[in-house]
């Protein structure tokens, strides 16, 4: 018996082992609740002040009754000019090597201009000595609002982990501070500072916890997966103790909607089921009674597999929480593409700007680039941090010869002076040269007080080492105005222009060039020339068109995106396509695009994951790129009213990029306003969205001779293609020689044309439909033409007496016969209008009586004289008289009708004009009445 007693003890004893009591997360809490303890100072236990320039001894910190988070006290800070920090001890929070941990504080401040609150940690070794590279600062941070209560306290949190094995504690630091301190300046100390002399800042409820440590990532170069790649995660989960961990995994597609979700335990977190609808939570552990720092930390590893989700962009987040209280969150992003293509042959007219990549992740570009059918690349070789020669010679090489393998060219940007050139310059240059060239992109300045011998030596060794693989280079950054603005910098160019053209034939060396400036002085080899996200995409071609003016100089163009915060996604994305189709049908030579990736920090990737992960963009990039690479522009293709349709031909295959413009589309842009558009393709037209997925056709059924598909488009660009390509062509050459019809009552003579683009004869005829009232003789017509030959008739067109200005669409429908039989409409537009005069009418009421204001200006070269008139349903005309209206003046003519009734019938419009005192031209307008 007392043997089985003793046995079952035992196993009792174990199985309590077993089994933790209570368990926290918090190592420590500061709640400054320690008048309790004792504590009748001023200043908080073990807390010390920071002595340093620009921090007063006479700004101090205190306990105060006056705000607090929780409790009866806080820790204030009071401002008298100057900074003021504190830092908690360095002895009194113990870490253990590998673990994360995070602090969080509450602070809230007064209103102020200039300082901010701030939150700092980092580590320490055993002798209290910092570790280098551990420093982690929350966001400076204000109260916007002189609100007291709860809801003016702002939490303010960093994560760090004891990576280094030195780290032994985990000291922090809580301060109200001055720009000079937290604000980054590349003038250093000579950069001009605001300060606040009076203000405060309040912090409590400060806690220490250790967290799990996560990582998250995929063996995909920057986690793109093609569509019959399998879609499996990495996670890597170090902690000191897992038994109390549940873990959620949440996928969320492009617009922020979640998808799929699943969850379950640190021991097995892909137990529980998926669902696309809700997650699965588990219930929490009991809590247990030892701290986890005590514990060793322990490393995971999961492969996750997500399920065969659509084609797309997606947002992966691993969320770690503990009791029902969440510790960490890591976040990836991943594209899967709607195919496994790769274009084999990449366009050189398409580059993306990857300035702002680190060095240490330019290994996976040349397997990224061929999914974009980009053809070259822009790299930052020499930055103000970092020199890719210097960094890692073996790597820079690899990377070269991977991109030239790939067909990929590489331009080399040489963005600010390299870290050990600065260097050397600073040991021979005075302050004076020193500070000219501190402003980012300026520091070549300092080469015009340099000997040769000094900074060329460096130059001549990057040239010459990478002859074989670098013939494009690029002085400054792109949208730098540097070259325009600072005096000196055009001559630093030349200077360095000079040293290519002895080490190279005909070297390739790009300038900066803002698009507010003209091009003019003496211009560089090649022009990058940036344009601000205000110049609209139509806007483009005019750009274009001045770079393919400068005689034997090259010209790239790249653009600044609309920023999505401000502008939306949907906006954001149809910019971008529209800039692209715009800036290939003007015939641009190079069109640079920015980098779709964002680098993601080291400690963020499981072993064997990179560091970049995909934006949206990247998708709409790939569509453009791969869609109209290597294609050629053939002209724009009349569709409809308020349709744009660009026609671009690869070799025969016609591709067709629309998008609907008219006013419906603009003003329901945000709900998706959508057009229904029946047109003629060819027999096996496909139709593809910017993300690269297939849209299906509708073909009625009573329409299958004629091959017409109805199309459903809106303001997002779409692509056709597979279209009949000479049949596209041909719908491009319709045109009226003269679209603008002089508003003059009498008879006008325009021209018709089109050509036979089919590689065979065509005959057939052609029906036109004027607008209703108007009259064009002859009105149909039959043809006979062979291959390239064209059409060219004379119509004579007439319109009614009343007819308003503005513009006027004429239908023309063709039946031809070729190869097969073809029938198919399409709008040719006419403006009808005056091309000396222009007018403006504006009606407003006022009280009972409805006030028309006419606003009428002269274009032409010499006066001219008009009687004006308006008039309103059941009144009386009324005529005002415009005479002797010299060139390039305006002048305001007022109507005013009394008594109009308050309620109108609906479409109620007033008729105004202006009629040729001597002659025959007149211009209708009308104005709607509410």
């Amino acid at each position: 018996m007392r043997t089985l007693l003793a046995l079952i003890l035992c196993l009792f004893a174990m199985r309590s082992l077993a089994q933790p009591a209570s368990l926290t997360r918090v190592l420590r809490t500061i709640d400054f609740e320690e008048r309790r303890l004792g504590n009748d100072e001023d200043l908080p236990m073990h807390w010390v002040k920071v002595d340093a320039p620009g921090f007063p001894h006479y700004v101090n910190g205190r306990f105060t009754t006056d705000r607090a988070h929780s409790g009866a006290h806080s820790f204030r800070m009071d401002l008298n000019g100057g900074s003021v920090l504190y830092r908690y001890e360095a002895n009194q929070i113990k870490v253990r090597q590998g673990a994360c941990y995070r602090i969080d504080a509450f602070t809230q401040t007064t209103p102020l201009q200039h300082a901010r609150a701030r939150l700092s940690a980092y580590f320490t070794d055993l002798d209290g000595h910092p570790l280098p590279n551990t420093l982690k600062r929350s966001d400076p941070y204000v109260s916007t609002t002189p609100a007291e209560g709860d809801e003016a306290w702002h939490k303010l949190s960093i994560e760090l982990a004891a990576a280094m094995p030195d780290a032994a504690y985990l000291v922090l630091e809580v301060g109200l501070l001055q720009p000079q301190v937290y604000s980054e300046s590349t003038l250093g100390q000579r950069a001009l500072h605001g300060q606040d002399i009076r203000g405060s800042a309040w912090f409590d409820d400060i806690t220490v916890s250790q967290v799990p440590r996560v990582r998250i990532g995929t063996r995909q170069p920057g986690n793109i997966f093609r569509r019959s790649d399998p879609l499996n995660l990495m996670v890597e989960l170090d902690d000191a103790f897992t038994e109390d961990l549940s873990i959620q995994l949440t996928v969320g597609d492009a617009t922020g909607r979640a998808v799929y979700q699943r969850s379950g335990t640190a021991d097995s977190p892909a137990t529980a089921s998926p669902t696309t609808q809700a997650a699965t939570r588990e219930s929490a552990r009991p809590a247990a009674a030892r701290v986890v720092s005590a514990e060793p930390v322990v490393g995971r590893r999961y492969d996750l597999a997500l399920p065969d989700l659509p084609p797309g962009f997606y947002t992966c987040v691993i969320t770690t929480s503990s009791q029902g209280q969440q510790l960490a969150s890591r976040s990836l992003s991943l594209i899967r593409l709607p195919n496994d293509t790769v274009p084999s042959s990449p366009d050189p007219r398409f580059g993306v700007i990857a300035t702002d990549l680190p060095l240490r992740a330019w290994g996976p570009l040349a397997d990224l680039l061929p999914h974009l059918g980009a053809g070259r690349v822009k790299l930052g070789v020499w930055t103000r941090t970092a020199d890719a020669e210097q960094f890692s010679p073996s790597d820079f090489d690899a990377a070269l010869v991977k991109l030239q393998e790939r067909h990929i060219t590489t331009t080399a940007c040489l963005l600010d002076l390299p870290p050990s050139l600065t260097r050397r310059l600073d040991e021979i240059q005075s302050p004076a040269v020193i500070a000219s060239g501190s402003a980012p992109g300026t520091s070549w300045l300092r080469l015009l007080k340099a000997n040769d011998d000094d900074w060329q030596p460096t130059l001549e060794y990057l040239l010459s080492r990478h002859a074989n693989h670098l013939d494009r280079w690029q002085l400054g950054a792109d949208g730098s105005d540097a070259f325009v603005t600072r005096k000196g910098m055009r001559e630093v160019y030349n200077r360095l222009y000079a040293k290519f053209a002895q080490l190279t034939s005909n070297p390739d060396l790009a300038m900066p060039w803002p698009a507010w400036y003209e091009l003019e002085g003496n211009l560089p080899a090649t022009v990058a020339l940036s344009i601000p996200a205000s110049v609209l995409p139509s806007q483009l071609p005019l750009y274009i068109q001045d770079l393919r003016g400068i005689q034997g100089h090259h010209g790239s163009l790249t653009y600044q995106r609309l920023a999505r915060e401000r502008t939306g996604r949907d906006e954001q994305i149809r910019d971008l396509a529209q800039r692209v189709i715009y800036a290939l049908a003007a015939g641009t030579e190079r069109l640079d695009l920015p980098f779709p990736f964002t680098t993601r920090p080291d400690d963020e990737a499981p072993a064997g994951a990179g560091l970049t992960q995909p934006t949206e963009l990247f998708l709409i990039m790939r569509s453009l790129a791969t869609t109209l690479g290597n294609t050629r522009y053939a002209g724009k293709v009349p569709i409809a009213d308020g349709v744009e349709a660009f026609l671009f031909d690869n070799h025969g295959q016609g591709t067709l990029a629309l998008w609907d413009t008219g006013r419906e589309g603009e003003r329901n842009a945000g709900a998706g306003s959508l057009k229904p558009l029946p047109i003629n393709l060819g027999p096996s037209p496909r139709m593809f969205d910017l993300w690269g997925n297939e849209i299906p056709l509708i073909r009625p059924a009573d329409d299958a001779v004629t091959a017409t598909v109805q199309l459903v488009i809106g303001p997002t660009p779409v692509f056709l293609t597979n279209i009949d390509g000479p049949l596209a062509q041909l719908r491009a050459s319709v045109a009226i020689d003269r679209p603008l019809i002089e508003s003059t009552f009498q008879s006008h003579t325009r021209k018709l044309h089109f050509k036979n683009t089919y590689p065979a004869a065509i005959t057939g005829s052609l029906k036109l439909k004027p607008p209703p009232g108007w009259s064009i003789t002859p009105s149909t017509h039959n043809f006979s033409l062979n291959p390239g030959e064209s059409f060219d008739r004379d119509l004579a067109i007439e319109f009614p007496y009343n007819s308003p200005a503005g513009s006027r669409t004429m239908q023309a429908e063709f039946t031809l016969q070729s190869d097969r039989a073809s029938t198919f409409h399409m709008p040719l537009t006419l403006k009808l209008g005056l091309s000396d005069v222009g007018m403006q009418t504006l009606a407003v009421r006022d009280g009972a009586d409805l006030i028309i204001q006419q606003i009428v200006q002269n274009y032409s070269d010499k006066p001219v004289d008009y009687s004006a008139f308006a008039i309103f349903p059941g009144k009386s005309r009324q005529e005002r008289l415009v005479t002797n209206l010299l060139p390039g003046r305006s002048v305001i003519k007022k109507f005013r009708f009394e008594n109009i009734p308050a309620e109108l019938p609906a479409n109620t419009r007033a008729r105004i004009g202006l009629k040729e005192i001597d002659g025959p031209r007149i211009l209708n307008d009308e104005i709607e009445v509410r």
